[in-house]
């Protein structure tokens, strides 16, 4: 895991607010009972039956666990708006989306510990039956350059339609062949981003166990675990007691949203169909290690420590990867996590000092957008209330992480030159084959002390080039998103990149115009 950060002091109670505004913010504490399940249940209650009331979701599962049981399991919202069916946290599923790399790098562990891997060193093609990886700038690409999403490849594969053919697994490797993308960047190098690495280590799987994936994980995972609501769901048809999706027209109906699917060859990816209540499952197990019965029944305690550890990192203060797993320090606290979006968005935390698991997983919400299909007529649902843009992915982590284990500090008071660190930055994932433009981000002056990234601010200093964001995220704010961000320097000192807090990928600074 990352070095602890450093808390900054805090300014005194009873100042003058003028002088309070000069002194450094410090983490604030959360309440010592945070994680009892009164506590829980009155912040959740307030802050997701607000999400609820505001149409940021229209449905939505949570729960808490602490190490070897659950303190906390709720539903909010409904299944289904139309007939007013609630969230079950039991029976409704959700498409928990890329959470299943997590699934993916623990069978990968799994199969490391049972000798039918040798090394996570080695090539994968060694592993490969179906089909061989082009070398990548002359390096062939390791099991390690999968896990950590440094396999170089420019994008994440062609489209592949869902048909009765497509499904069956595993897929032949001449169709898979002609679905991998070029490379865009050299394998280990930088980890961007990468669900084209995480299908090739699912195919890597299903070539070393001789099963298809969905098999795989049943008999590896949602059996020895308990998860009975849990599949790998590659069909275009919805399962049973999947959650309908709604957009919200004010003063006006629900709109129910298409089925999200993935194409096949993306299912390790994410294609994962399950329950909170079977996903508490999944965070214990992650949080007992080898020391409980349900962590044991997956792993030694050594394989999950490999699984676990932090291997690579792209800037120093911010994330890096175990096997698949987000790794990254917060206000002192190691977590692991992942994100999820197929539509459907999913997060999952583990706290591992403290032995917490917490997993938010919604869908719906918002708006419909330009040229959607509102329907009109008798009997529909209708809206009441405001109708504010649909909860997302950063938005959830600081409102779950700022509750749990308070803000991230940062200090007004701190002098640095901010003309170094402003300008535009391109980000590094960028496809040199395509036509389609880059996404860059401007840094500028916010004339207060700080930074204001991408038009979002005040960014105040927060230790050696480091910004942290003064007010708590929009619960909006999506996929790429930070409240803090790091900047990397060459030798001299020069600024050549930034990296949020968490992330795989970042930007680098381009020449001065």
């Amino acid at each position: 895991m990352s070095a602890p950060v450093k808390t900054l002091a805090a300014g005194f109670a009873g100042l003058l607010v003028a002088v309070w505004l000069a002194l450094p913010a410090a983490a604030q504490t959360p309440p010592a009972d945070v994680f009892t399940a009164k506590s829980i249940s009155t912040w959740a209650d307030a802050a997701f039956g607000k999400a609820v009331a505001e149409h940021r979701v229209s449905g939505l599962g949570f729960t808490v666990t602490d190490a070897d049981k659950v303190i906390f399991i709720k539903g909010y919202g409904y299944q289904d708006v139309a007939s007013q069916k609630p969230f079950d946290p039991n029976v409704t599923k959700t498409r928990t989306a890329s959470t299943t790399k997590q699934f993916v790098g623990v069978a990968v562990a799994q199969l490391l510990e049972r000798g039918k891997i040798t090394s996570l060193d080695d090539p994968v093609n060694k592993y490969l039956k179906r089909f061989q990886l082009q070398p990548n700038n002359g390096k062939q690409v390791t099991i390690w350059d999968l896990l950590t999403h440094r396999g170089g490849f420019a994008g994440n594969g062609a489209d592949l339609k869902i048909t009765p053919e497509t499904i069956k697994a595993p897929l032949p490797g001449e169709l898979i062949k002609s679905l991998l993308p070029a490379y865009g960047r050299p394998a280990d190098t930088v980890s961007v981003y990468c669900n084209i690495c995480t299908a090739i280590a699912g195919f890597m799987i299903e070539d070393v166990s001789g099963q298809g994936l969905p098999d795989y994980f049943r008999d590896n995972f949602y059996k020895p675990l308990g998860m009975t609501n849990t599949a790998l769901g590659i069909d275009a048809t919805p399962p049973a007691d999947m959650i309908a999706q709604y957009q919200f027209v004010e003063n006006g109906p629900a709109v129910l949203r298409p089925y999200p699917t993935l194409p096949p060859h993306m299912a390790a990816a994410g294609a994962t169909t399950s329950t909170t209540a079977d996903y508490t499952k999944w965070l214990m197990a992650n949080l007992q290690e080898g020391a409980g019965p349900l962590g044991k029944a997956l792993l030694s305690d050594k394989s999950w420590k490999l699984a676990h550890t932090q291997h690579r990192q792209n800037q120093a203060g911010g994330s890096g990867f175990g096997m698949f797993f987000f790794t990254y320090d917060y206000n002192g606290e190691p977590v692991m996590e992942q994100y999820g979006s197929l539509e459907h968005y999913s997060i999952i935390f583990w706290l591992m000092n403290k032995k917490i698991g917490i997993f938010v997983t919604m869908a719906g919400g918002g708006k419909p957008g330009e040229g959607a299909n509102i329907p009109t007529g008798a009997g529909l649902a209708k809206v009441s209330g405001p109708v504010l843009p649909a909860m997302s992915h950063s938005g959830a982590r600081a409102l779950i992480l700022e509750h749990f284990l308070g803000t991230l500090p940062f200090d007004r008071a701190m002098k640095v030159d901010l003309a170094k660190y402003t300008g535009d930055y391109q980000n590094i994932a960028r496809d040199p084959a395509s036509t389609r433009p880059v996404r860059t981000l401007k840094v500028a002056d916010s004339d207060d002390g700080g930074l204001t990234i991408d038009g979002r601010g005040v960014f105040r200093p927060s230790g050696p080039n480091t910004f942290t964001l003064d007010r708590q995220l929009e619960p909006e704010a999506g996929f790429g998103v930070n409240n803090r961000y790091i900047f990397a320097t060459d030798s001299s000192g020069k600024v050549t990149g930034m990296f949020g807090h968490v992330n795989a990928g970042g930007y680098e600074k381009m020449a001065a115009k």
